[in-house]
């Protein structure tokens, strides 16, 4: 009969039956998070801490700094008769809040530098379990850590979670079903003095934690990583005594499971992920997710996706399938551009072409969608929706804390940048200049100002040239040697050319309008203001070629002759008739003599 209870080999990778059962029942699974899951970032232990403000008292005493093995011993001797922990240590080095934080500050906060190097600042772990959060699959967070990368990284992406970090937080809490999402600090935070690190205070819980505790582990499934339940003996005492489980427990280890680990498992017949460090294991657990997300729901192909628009789009009660399917398509995306690996450390020219073209073809379907959608939207029915698509690709973008190389970073916006062009593109095509005015200028991203943020429009968050390199783009290899005077505006043009082709019949009809659609963007942008000095952003429409012999940009007189007139004198332009008009387009025109070094001809 003891065979029946025996282990059995399982048929399948844990991983699997972790994706799974995360899959089937989003929300249900709670993670336990140890030191392991934030030591790759570079933030210490809680036990690292007070060993290096142990030999911080040290040297200070003038004394020899004593080992790792003899630091309790020490402390027993030359300290204050208090036992060794976190808050003794703080109260002898600094006796005000503000000291104890300017002291803590370089254990968990990040210097220019190490932010720049990618350190105490949220990883690759964080950044996926924020992504399990944002789509609904984890709700309860419980982690030993008294950093606040998790946070950080739940705020990247728009989520503010319930922090419960002492015992007196947990009276008032919201209910956990009914919070989005909640993270319980079992030790507590860096910056208070109250966090558990001793053997003894380790040992014991008290009685609003044990609730707590005893809860989640009974109403949750739970995955473990970066725990080994060596040192944190309340913790165990509490999973031991867990006596049922309503829902698996998944334990993920970087390598071989301690003593105490192995019986936790063997008591609760947990599925065990070995080899899995926290920056691989969170990720992947993503991706497989993703998987079965196509799985339930398969992309549709761009022709059936493009009939489908065209079928919903005349039908005003279909605006919320209409949404639907552009939601489908951004949520593949931003996936897609959450998991982007960091920067190669060669960013050579071929790297980063392959790099923007593999953003571009992942774009193809949505391009073609918003091209249609604007360009059919005859009776502007839905231009608050083409608003709200660029506005959510550019928040799609993680903020980028550590990425040493913005060219990387910034090729977040790609996808949003594509996104405008063609919107704006099929907007100009139809002669919805109102329409292509709320496109540069309703979506938002906002931008880092003093301690804080503020917003920024589209023309110019998403400005050709803050987005694209200028050198870097003008030696991609698919331009085979040539040069172009403004190689970001040629990018674009190329990358929308096939999506505004079936609409507009011909690839002149097609150039003219693209220099037709800058003119436009640049006077926009002349008009309400870029920042960081890059004024309008010059291109195609403004080479040599497009200057007559008196100095007349070609596609100011279009303009002159073909813009909505009505729409264009409720901007700073003013009436066509007013003083304004003229002086205002001959700015822009020296501002795009000057961006090209152009000068009119004599």
């Amino acid at each position: 009969m003891d065979d029946l209870l025996a282990p059995r080999r399982p048929v399948f990778d844990a991983r699997i039956s972790l994706a799974t059962a995360v899959h089937a029942q989003p929300g249900v699974y709670a993670l336990l998070l140890g030191s392991g899951t934030s030591t790759a970032a570079g933030v210490p232990t809680g036990w690292g801490v007070v060993t290096a403000l142990v030999a911080k008292v040290a040297a200070a005493a003038g004394e020899a700094m004593p080992t790792d093995a003899d630091i309790e011993k020490w402390w027993t001797e030359h300290g204050d008769g208090a036992p060794l922990g976190y808050s003794a240590l703080l109260e002898s080095l600094a006796s005000t809040p503000a000291a104890r934080r300017a002291l803590l500050a370089s254990f968990f906060e990040p210097t220019p530098e190490e932010r720049q190097q990618g350190i105490k600042v949220p990883g690759a772990a964080h950044r996926a379990i924020a992504a399990l959060v944002a789509r609904g699959a984890v709700r309860v967070i419980i982690t030993t850590n008294f950093d606040r990368l998790i946070e950080q990284a739940l705020e990247a992406e728009g989520i503010f979670p319930q922090v419960i970090a002492s015992p007196a937080a947990i009276e008032g809490m919201e209910p956990l079903p009914h919070a989005r999402c909640t993270v319980v600090k079992l030790h507590g935070d860096y910056a208070r003095t109250d966090q558990l690190n001793t053997v003894e205070e380790l040992s014991v819980y008290s009685a609003p934690w044990q609730r707590l505790l005893e809860r989640v582990l009974d109403e949750y499934g739970l995955i473990v990583n970066g725990w080994s339940g060596d040192w944190d003996h309340g913790l165990v005492a509490a999973l031991e005594g867990t006596r049922s489980r309503r829902y698996p427990l998944f334990w993920a280890s970087r390598g071989e499971l301690g003593q105490i680990a192995k019986r936790l498992v063997a008591q609760h017949r947990a599925h065990v992920i070995t080899g899995a460090a926290a920056e691989q294991f969170f990720p992947d657990l993503v991706n497989r997710l993703e998987a079965l997300d196509d799985l339930a729901d398969p992309p549709l192909t761009k022709a059936m996706a493009v009939a489908r628009l065209k079928r919903l789009l005349p039908d005003p009660v279909k605006h919320i399938e209409v949404a639907d399917l552009f939601d489908t398509e951004i949520r593949r995306l931003r996936d897609y551009l959450r998991n982007l690996p960091p920067a190669p450390p060669a960013q050579d020219p071929a790297t980063l072409q392959r790099a923007h073209d593999d953003v571009r073809a992942r774009c193809d379907t949505l391009m073609r969608l918003l091209a249609h959608g604007v360009y059919l939207d005859r009776d502007r029915q839905h231009t608050a929706l083409w608003v709200r698509v660029i506005e959510q690709l550019m928040r799609a973008r993680r903020r980028p804390e550590g990425e040493p190389d913005p060219r990387w970073a910034n090729l977040q916006h790609y996808p949003a940048l594509l996104a405008l062009k063609t919107a704006s593109l099929a907007a100009v095509a139809c002669y919805h200049d109102d329409v292509l005015l709320r496109l540069l200028r309703r979506p938002t991203w906002r931008i880092r100002a003093g301690n804080g943020h503020r917003p920024v429009a589209a023309m110019d968050a998403l400005h050709d040239c803050r987005v694209l390199d200028f050198d870097t783009v003008n030696t991609f290899p698919r331009w085979q040697g040539v040069t172009w005077q403004y190689p970001q505006s040629r990018l674009l043009r190329e990358d929308t050319l096939p999506v505004l082709l079936p609409l507009v019949g011909d690839e002149d009809s097609f150039l003219q309008l693209y220099h037709r659609t800058e003119y436009r963007t640049a006077l926009a942008q002349s008009l309400f203001g870029v920042g960081d000095g890059l004024g309008p952003a010059p291109g195609g429409f403004a080479v040599d070629s497009q200057w007559a012999a008196d100095g007349t940009l070609y596609w100011e007189a279009d303009f002159r002759e073909n813009a909505d007139r009505d729409i264009w004198e409720r901007t700073p332009l003013g009436r066509r008739d007013g003083e304004a008009y003229g002086r205002r387009l001959a700015v822009l025109a020296e501002q795009l003599r000057t961006a090209g070094h152009r000068r009119p001809v004599d």
